[in-house]
């Protein structure tokens, strides 16, 4: 029932601090009695699962009732989630807020206008700090009550003249982000459709009156950073990565600049600072080490929202690690690195998404494939294949059936390659665009798997090593790195 699953989530999400705080909670709020409630709150938490006979057996234990556990269940994870927000309260300015505007309308019911007055210059001042347009509009509804009721409809009317600044300043920041979300899912569209229309597409943004004339003084802090990255997104698509550094970095500055907005929204700056390691990482430039130090340093200033940046920071910093040293030819300091980054991950309790567990198989069957090791190599991605669904990372699992189809050749299963090859075009040929090295590759091994024993597979391979090299502007990611170093070693 779906009402279980997000309380037995919600029981295994909370820290100890957060249990101790509901129980103390509950007891304030029911006089200090023992309840059944918090019996099946610490069966829950004791045994990471909900088992409703196990529940019926204990509550009998205690004289409970058991008529109706899973509205127990239900009315358990209100009570949770009144003791969260009871603890959270203060942890960021939102949450703040929020408080203050409770009191502010049960003040205002009472008519104690004077008493909501100082309440919402107070919270106004407070709210300022992270620019919460939505929520100082709702400060603003209730000064102009306030207002209209205490001095009359001149003063309501002049509160209502600032909020048409504030809606103003939301409309235009909505345009900008807009503008933003559109030039994400182009960048996202690179060798899914042509060049040209892309590049077209992304023109068009970067010509509108929005982005040509923005002007950032009276825009939040989160529109500014998506005019950035708006840029950013540009010269992605235009493979100007340089340039594309230099406005990911400006947007990092800017959240830098803001210490509330930094620590209240951190998995903003983490995600600006993913794509900054990824253009590093493709390089041999020692700041790369560098970066990582300092993204793995951000998680000492947060309190709120820390577990899940930490699991972030922990994947993305990781991963970035293995690209690198794969990416320069590190193949054995990466397997090093790949032993390490198990035994981490066998000890941590991390809540990792499928999208991130494709990408680190897909990592771990490279880095065997060329230190030789197939088997292990196949293992790695018959768990992305056999575990996991396309449509989790696309992308990533589709090079997953091209080192399938690799693997095999390695090892000489030549039947079950030629069947690979022809279920790849098949299911992939329309949907996804290969890149020069991927494509060149996939038909050297479909030629020589035809014939094995007439074709002179090292031969073939110096062919396609030499033509690979007088590619002009051939630009490597990753993946293709892993294809390159693949096609060397059976040069050689």
């Amino acid at each position: 029932m779906e009402i279980q699953k997000s309380t037995l989530n919600l029981i295994l999400s909370m820290k100890m601090n957060e249990k101790r705080h509901f129980k103390i909670f509950f007891q304030k709020i029911n006089f200090g009695s023992q309840n059944k409630y918090v019996l099946i709150f610490d069966l829950i938490n004791k045994y990471g699962k909900i088992d409703e006979k196990l529940i019926a057996e204990h509550l009998n234990d205690y004289e409970y009732s058991i008529k109706n556990i899973s509205y127990d269940i239900n009315y358990l994870n209100k009570l949770i989630l009144r003791a969260l927000n009871d603890f959270h309260t203060d942890k960021t300015i939102s949450l703040k807020v929020k408080e203050n505007l409770k009191s502010i309308e049960i003040l205002f019911y009472k008519g104690l206008y004077d008493e909501c007055f100082k309440l919402i210059n107070k919270t106004k001042k407070i709210g300022s700090k992270n620019e919460n347009i939505s929520l100082m509009l709702e400060l603003l509804n209730w000064e102009k009550k306030c207002a209209g009721y205490s001095f009359g409809l001149q003063a309501a009317k002049t509160v209502n003249e600032n909020v048409d600044v504030y809606i103003d300043r939301l409309m235009g920041n909505r345009v900008v982000a807009d503008l933003y979300y559109k030039s994400y899912i182009i960048k996202n569209a690179v060798g899914k459709m042509s060049a040209k229309k892309i590049i077209s597409q992304i023109e068009e943004i970067i010509d509108n009156e929005a982005v040509k004339n923005f002007y950032s003084k009276n825009s939040s802090i989160q529109t500014q950073i998506f005019y950035k990255l708006i840029y950013a997104n540009y010269y992605h698509v235009l493979e100007n990565y340089n340039e594309e550094l230099i406005f990911l970095e400006q947007a990092a500055a800017i959240v830098d600049s803001n210490a509330y907005y930094k620590k209240e929204n951190p998995l903003d700056f983490i995600s600006i600072f993913v794509r900054i390691i990824d253009i590093y990482k493709k390089s041999d430039n020692t700041v790369f080490y560098d970066k990582i130090e300092e993204f793995r340093q951000f998680e000492n200033i947060l309190d709120f929202q820390k577990e899940v940046s930490k699991e972030r920071i922990f994947i993305h910093s990781h991963q970035a690690e293995l690209d690198f040293l794969i990416y320069n030819n590190e193949i054995k300091e990466a397997k090093d690195k790949m032993h390490r980054l198990i035994e981490k991950l066998e000890h941590n309790k991390f809540n990792i998404e499928p999208y991130h567990h494709i990408a680190i198989n897909y990592q771990f069957s490279a880095i065997n494939l060329l230190q030789m090791e197939y088997s292990q190599s196949l293992k790695y991605i018959n768990k992305n294949l056999n575990e996991f669904k396309i449509n989790e990372r696309p992308n990533t699992y589709i090079k997953s059936e091209i080192l399938n189809i690799i693997i095999h050749f390695k090892l000489k299963n030549y039947k079950l390659v030629l069947y690979c090859f022809d279920s790849f075009n098949k299911k992939y040929k329309k949907l996804y665009k290969l890149s020069y090295i991927e494509k060149h590759l996939l038909n050297v091994i479909f030629c020589i798997a035809q014939n094995p024993l007439s074709t002179n597979s090292k031969n073939e391979f110096n062919k396609l090593q030499e033509k690979i090299s007088l590619q002009e502007n051939y630009s490597e990611e990753v993946s293709d790195r892993i294809l390159d170093y693949f096609i060397f070693q059976n040069a050689v």
